[in-house]
């Protein structure tokens, strides 16, 4: 019977230790906020939050009807941004008869908001924090 009891502790410290350590890091905190392009909604997307000291991890989250959830370890950070929407659907192999079909997406977000060397955005984050919206302005890239 102690040989038993004592692999059940083993056994309940190897799973405390395992679960202690998945999910987000302690020091992450729950920004949300709205992003826009020249006034209007990303329909979807992805939003980081870049550490300016390149100390602590990037943070981030989905953009979806222009609005998102990110989960970032405060400090001082770059913003970037990436927003596309959907104009169509086209063939998934071309010259296949009855291919089926996939969405053809168009980034409207311009480039300088994808680049942490080029991005005008900023952010403090010191705590928990809603309403922390961004506002870019600007043409989107050009198509190819």
């Amino acid at each position: 019977m102690g040989r038993f009891l004592g692999f059940g502790v083993v056994l309940s410290g190897i799973l405390l230790a395992v679960a202690g350590g998945c999910g987000k890091s302690s020091d992450e905190v729950r920004v949300t906020g709205r992003a826009t392009v020249n006034g209007v909604a990303i329909p979807s997307g992805a939003i980081s939050f870049v550490d300016v000291g390149g100390t602590a991890p990037t943070g981030g989250g989905v953009i979806k009807d222009g609005s998102y959830t990110a989960t970032v370890v405060p400090g001082e950070k770059v913003v970037l941004v990436t927003g596309q929407k959907l104009v169509g659907q086209e063939p998934e192999y071309e010259d296949v008869p009855d291919s089926p079909m996939r969405d053809v997406y168009e980034v409207i977000t311009p480039p300088e908001y994808d680049a942490a060397h080029l991005s005008p955005l900023k952010a403090t984050i010191s705590g928990p924090q809603d309403g922390l919206d961004f506002e870019l302005t600007g043409k989107p890239p050009t198509k190819r």
